[in-house]
């Protein structure tokens, strides 16, 4: 794993950014939020761009950095990463500059449907803390 400073230089060239959402599901015929889905996104480099690095390999820094997270989130919790996924992610918040996203959910490992409760959230301050400690921006750059 990268250092903090290294991070921090990686995400600030990759201009990486993080989102955090309700992972809501449909349990028993009611809506109940389970957990939360987090978003990571890098840049793609321009095609001009002499360094260029494959999409793959932005992917799996934003991995590395997502898989250092559940220390901060509640005992008892779970983060699952979805498989790469080899596509270009436009935003609205980047201008639709193309990126690569890496997604995963966070929550309950021993209920799936355990619904979240006011210390689950409060447990994703240090998250969101320690991904802007990394040099990643919420939204966007």
């Amino acid at each position: 794993m990268a250092t903090d400073a290294e991070t921090q230089q990686w995400a600030r060239e990759n201009k990486a950014s993080w989102d955090l959402r309700p992972l809501v599901e449909v349990h028993e015929g009611q809506r109940v939020q389970v957990g939360f889905e987090l978003e990571l996104y890098a840049r793609l480099p321009d095609l001009s761009s002499e360094e260029e690095q494959p999409m793959e390999a932005l992917w799996q820094r934003l991995r590395e950095i997502a898989e250092s997270l559940p220390p901060l989130v509640a005992k008892g919790a779970r983060i699952e990463v979805d498989a790469f996924e080899a596509a270009d992610r436009l935003r609205p918040e980047t201008g639709f500059a193309p990126e690569v996203m890496l997604q995963a959910r966070l929550f309950h490992a021993s209920d799936y449907f355990t619904p979240v409760g006011e210390s689950d959230r409060r447990q994703m301050k240090p998250l969101e803390d320690r991904l802007s400690a990394l040099g990643l921006r919420q939204k966007s750059w």
